[in-house]
């Protein structure tokens, strides 16, 4: 995948563990236990330069499954960051709800919780057909 300008966005990986980093903020590990090849993706300022966005995007493509893994790092505001990871959907994902979907937001401090998180859960499963997930920074979860 390419940047506007030309730039390359994306790495194939096989990696055990990978981990999707930002600057200064958190980071997810995904454990890819299989080394199965993953398509790792900057979305922040290399595929889309303008507007909301979120920082990663992760494909898998194989016999196994195909999915897309949206990831945004955070230190604590989630309304933003739910608005990031709408706006990456919107303009990124290939065949809407067809294809399987996740989405990660790490925090770095203690984000909102209770019924502002399982609305977001519902509404993301049914804008997207995506499973919505909070982890903290530093979490590990599975491919």
């Amino acid at each position: 995948m390419k940047s506007p300008d030309g730039r390359e966005c994306s790495t194939f990986l096989r990696h055990r563990k990978i981990a999707l980093a930002g600057k200064q903020t958190s980071t997810l590990y995904l454990l890819n236990t299989r080394r199965r090849r993953v398509e790792q993706v900057i979305v922040d300022d290399c595929v889309i330069t303008d507007g909301p966005r979120c920082d990663w995007l992760v494909r898998l493509d194989d016999a196994v499954s195909k999915e897309e893994v949206y990831v945004e790092l955070k230190g604590s505001d989630l309304r933003h960051a739910v608005a990031q990871l709408e706006a990456t959907i919107d303009r990124l994902s290939t065949v809407g709800r067809r294809l399987r979907k996740r989405c990660y937001v790490v925090f770095s401090r203690n984000p909102l919780t209770g019924t502002d998180v399982q609305k977001y859960k519902v509404r993301f499963h049914r804008q997207f057909g995506a499973v919505f997930n909070l982890e903290r920074d530093r979490a590990e979860v599975p491919l």
